[in-house]
């Protein structure tokens, strides 16, 4: 699946703000609404981090914002030069649905 990186507008260099899109079928296939959170497996050079990230809001079972935002995804996006990004061209990602709420960022497109 293809999720695309995201911002609240903020561009904080915490990281806060930023996030991942997916698209809303790709959501409705790979989530449950009873989970809390989900796990997203971001590449790096020791191998993988892993990050918990919550979807148990109103926002990302809507339909037109979900997003899984936390800090450390803004983080990674950032010391990995994918953000910022020029304006209204986020970049995007292959991921893959690993099971049970698992996702693994494969690479950037």
């Amino acid at each position: 699946m293809i999720w695309t990186a995201w911002n609240n507008g903020a561009y904080k260099l915490s990281g806060a703000g930023y996030g991942f899109k997916i698209d809303k079928a790709d959501r409705d296939r790979h989530c449950q609404r009873d989970w809390k959170a989900v796990i997203v497996h971001l590449p790096s050079p020791k191998g993988e981090t892993e990050v918990e990230v919550n979807v148990d809001k109103a926002s990302f079972w809507n339909k037109t914002c979900r997003e899984l935002i936390y800090k450390r995804i803004g983080r990674w996006l950032l010391n990995n030069h994918y953000a910022p990004w020029p304006m209204g061209d986020p970049l995007q990602f292959e991921v893959q649905s690993t099971g049970n709420g698992h996702f693994k960022v494969i690479r950037g497109l």
